[in-house]
C-alpha cells in the first residue's frame, strides 16, 4: 500500500479570474466602497498585466480613484488617476473614454494648460497626442481649435475605430 497524495492541478486561467476581480471591483464602485473596487482592479491588473483588456482594468482603478479624490480631496488620489489613465492608453490608444478621463485628471489637477502645451509638444513622436489636446481644448472653451486639431486628427486617420467616435465630438461642436 502507498502513502503517496496526488494533487491534480487545473491550469489558471490568468484571462478570466482577472476579468472575475474586475467584475467585482465594478460591482464595489456601484455600491460606492471604492477602496475595495481600487483593490479589486490592482488584483485584475496583477493576474493579466500585458494584454489589451489590462487597459480597462487600469481605466476602471483610475475612476475609483477619481471617486475616492472627491470623497476625500487627497491630490495624491489625482496622480494615482492619472497614472491609471496614462496606462489604459498604452495597452488601448483607441477609446475616446480613456482620454476623457485623463483630461478630467488635468482638469481636476488644474493643470489642463501645460498639460496641451507638452502634449502638442509631442505630437510629432505620437500623433495620438492631438486627441489629447483636443480634448483639453474643448474643456478649456476653444472650440474652433479643438474642432480643427481633432477634424485634423481624423482626416489623417480615417480608418481608425476612434475617428469616428472623435467625429461624432466633433458634430456636437460644429455649429456653436
Amino acid at each position: 500500500m502507498s502513502n503517496k497524495v496526488y494533487c491534480v492541478t487545473a491550469p489558471l486561467d490568468a484571462a478570466k479570474n482577472a476579468k472575475e476581480h474586475n467584475n467585482q471591483g465594478v460591482i464595489y464602485m456601484r455600491e460606492g466602497d471604492y477602496s475595495a473596487a481600487a483593490k479589486e482592479f490592482k488584483i485584475a491588473i496583477g493576474i493579466n498585466p500585458n494584454v489589451q483588456s489590462t487597459s480597462v482594468y487600469y481605466n476602471n482603478l483610475g475612476q475609483a480613484y477619481m471617486k475616492m479624490y472627491f470623497q476625500c480631496n487627497s491630490r495624491f488620489l489625482l496622480i494615482l488617476a492619472q497614472n491609471c489613465f496614462e496606462n489604459a492608453l498604452v495597452g488601448d490608444c483607441l477609446n475616446l473614454t480613456y482620454y476623457k478621463n485623463l483630461v478630467n485628471v488635468y482638469e481636476a489637477r488644474d493643470n489642463l494648460a501645460a498639460r496641451a502645451r507638452y502634449h502638442l509638444s509631442k505630437r510629432s513622436e505620437n500623433p495620438y497626442n492631438a486627441i489629447t489636446v483636443g480634448l483639453i481644448y474643448l474643456k478649456q472653451n476653444k472650440i474652433g481649435a479643438a474642432v480643427t486639431i481633432l477634424d485634423e486628427f481624423c482626416s489623417q486617420n480615417p480608418d481608425l475605430v476612434i475617428s469616428s467616435d472623435i467625429k461624432r465630438l466633433i458634430a456636437n461642436y460644429e455649429f456653436i
